[in-house]
């Protein structure tokens, strides 16, 4: 009995023991001693997984990025202001440089942190570059103004609808603007001071994104590569939309439609990812959808479930439509309706003769490319990401040469041109996956060793995150010499900081040249205020569409025939207003004006020329609007406001 109560582990009949103890036996029961509880485990477990030191890292460090031109306070167009991004990311890289250095195991919550902290840094070079302006990239000149307008419509209803001709569905994916104009109602802020810091972040979360989806299909290391590759193949801020749209769409293919080395993505989750991708920006849905269909075709085939993929597919597809319907249905409604008169595809864009082949380009981007093009065809039976990504790039090149063939007998491009974004980013990513795959299988063939040397392959990531880091902030920082000889991206920097305020006043770091055209808003809004009230939403003409870009006011018609919705029935609204501006005689003019096809027009806001007020092509005659039925003003920058009188 004694000894059974020793054995038993009673403290105070404890005794050395003179069994020998294994190596390590105590320093493991310490272990065990000090071992967290089993729920603390799960959570210290989920914290070290890469996506969310990836997202904690982000988080803490965004506000920081964001904050910090205006703390450094120096002008993005000085080599002192300039280079603040760089330096930030050269100390970043030097600390990572040097954990690795130390750390021998483990690289995925430093992957994970790396990650968080390249997107926060390209977070803080494009916030840098805009610093000491309100405006983002471009200032509202073409696309940026009509976002600014869309995003100035949802400010003030929740409905989504044109940026400009008001009460017609959107034509253009609604959901970041739609974000920014909720935002600005719920802060009480403007829509359009919002949208460049709404850019920022879309293309800083689309780096983010990119290594979350990717790093549930790869090794941590590789998808922070992937990530980077992808925002230097295509990280144009000025379509921040479209940007974090590709980020996800490349990886959500191969692991919602294709059979990707873990789990396939379960349907709800692939589902909604699917929606949100087709409400951000549905161009590269269409322009994938023959490879799609290739791929899940394929998969199908190779399933040894096949009822069950075809479950998974339409479950998805389910999901997808629940998630995009409120976009999509009011659209597709309206054109079985009413029709619809597409003439966005008309623009005669430079890059519809671009050149479609980037893996042929002399730069290190060209050179991954084209090793993302070989290893995609020479991997596409033995590694799980070469069909998919190789079903892509073809369906894409396929829709480009039907585009092109219809763009030589119709006249419509059917925007076949923006392929060449989509095909640059999964060439480039590709790349990254090709070099994953065969650096291995090379090294071990051609090494003095049996191991690569401790650092080698966190120094190779380091220099090429350095050397995509400092690419990507030398095309969008603003020059520091003439800002008015700026080509390229960074003319779109000097944008931002020429576009006059509605006051007509220049931001802080305005150059002399180039010079912006200032559009008199707040002369227009005093005038209207004056003559129908605080609170008036006038329909309006304008012959700028930056108005839209200030004002929630609807718009009779878009000024860019080419970049009008094809619901708003453009060239329909042109007759109307030609025919209105051949109405004689003043009072004939103010009752056609009042009940045009398309409405009235309450606010007519012209270019003053000698002898006419013109609208772009359409030519009124200051006698039409005679004092009884319109007040009219003339305001700054050879523009002519009339608005109709109450009654």
């Amino acid at each position: 009995m004694t000894t059974q109560h020793r054995t038993s582990g009673s403290p105070s009949a404890s005794a050395p023991s003179t069994t020998a103890r294994p190596p390590g036996a105590w320093r493991t029961a310490c272990s065990r001693k000090a071992d967290p509880p089993a729920g603390m485990g799960r959570i210290i477990g989920t914290v070290r997984h890469p996506a969310a030191t990836a997202a904690i890292t982000w988080v803490l460090a965004i506000p920081a990025a964001m904050l910090l031109p205006a703390v450094a306070g120096r002008s993005p167009f000085t080599p002192r202001g300039a280079v603040l991004p760089i330096a930030v990311g050269g100390l970043l890289l030097a600390a990572g440089l040097a954990l690795a250095a130390f750390r021998r195991r483990g690289t995925d919550p430093p992957a994970g942190a790396a990650a968080g902290l390249l997107a926060a840094w390209v977070a803080l070079s494009l916030r840098n570059g805009l610093y000491g302006t309100p405006f983002g990239f471009a200032g509202l000149t073409g696309d940026q103004g009509r976002m600014s307008a869309m995003a100035t419509r949802y400010s003030a209803t929740a409905v989504p609808s044109d940026g400009i001709v008001a009460g017609v569905p959107t034509e253009y994916p609604p959901l970041f603007p739609w974000l920014v104009g909720r935002a600005a109602a719920l802060l009480d802020v403007p829509a359009w001071r919002l949208l460049g810091d709404a850019q920022i972040l879309a293309v800083s979360a689309a780096v983010l994104l990119a290594f979350l989806l990717w790093a549930r299909l790869v090794p941590a290391p590789a998808a922070l590569v992937i990530a980077a590759a992808t925002l230097v193949a295509f990280g144009d801020p000025r379509k921040a939309h479209e940007v974090i749209a590709l980020a996800v769409f490349i990886p959500w293919v191969p692991a919602a439609i294709g059979r990707p080395s873990r789990a396939r993505l379960h349907w709800l989750p692939a589902g909604l990812l699917g929606g949100l991708i087709v409400a951000t920006y549905l161009g590269f849905v269409l322009w994938g959808a023959l490879g799609m269909l290739v791929l899940a075709w394929s998969t199908w085939r190779a399933s040894e479930d096949r009822r069950g993929y075809l479950k998974h597919l339409a479950k998805l597809l389910v999901a997808a439509a629940a998630v995009s319907g409120w976009y999509l249905v009011p659209y597709a409604w309206t054109l079985i309706r009413d029709g619809g008169q597409m003439v966005s595809d008309l623009f005669p864009a430079p890059a519809i003769t671009g050149d479609p082949f980037p893996f042929l380009a002399a730069t290190p981007l060209g050179a991954l490319q084209a090793i993302g093009l070989l290893g995609m065809v020479w991997y596409r039976k033995t590694a799980w990401w070469a069909t998919p990504l190789l079903c892509l790039v073809a369906g894409a090149y396929l829709y480009r040469a039907m585009g092109t063939a219809r763009y030589i007998l119709t006249g419509h491009t059917g925007l076949y041109y923006h392929t060449a974004r989509m095909v640059a980013a999964l060439l480039a990513v590709a790349g990254v996956l090709t070099l994953m795959h065969a650096l291995p299988a090379l090294v071990r063939r051609l090494a003095t060793r049996d191991t690569v040397p401790h650092g080698v392959t966190a120094t190779a990531i380091a220099v090429l995150i350095g050397w995509i880091g400092f690419a990507y902030w030398q095309a969008w920082t603003p020059p520091t010499s003439d800002p008015a000889a700026a080509t390229g991206n960074r003319r779109y920097a000097v944008l931002a900081h020429t576009e006059p305020r509605p006051d007509g006043t220049r931001p802080r770091y305005a150059p002399d040249r180039p010079a912006t055209r200032w559009f008199p808003i707040n002369p227009i809004k005093r005038a209207v205020k004056d003559a129908l009230g605080p609170h008036a939403t006038p329909h309006t003409l304008s012959y700028d569409e930056r108005l839209f870009a200030y004002l929630p006011w609807p718009g009779y018609i878009a000024v860019d025939r080419t970049a009008a919705s094809s619901t708003s029935h453009w060239d329909d609204r042109h007759a109307a207003l030609a025919a209105l501006a051949n109405t004689t005689g003043p009072k004939p003019f103010a009752n056609a004006s009042r009940t045009t096809p398309y409405g009235p027009i309450d606010v007519f806001i012209l270019r003053a020329n000698t002898s006419t007020w013109t609208w772009q092509d359409v030519h009124f005659h200051p006698t039409q609007f005679a004092p009884q039925y319109f007040t009219v003003r003339s305001l700054p920058a050879d523009t002519v406001i009339a608005v109709r009188r109450p009654g």
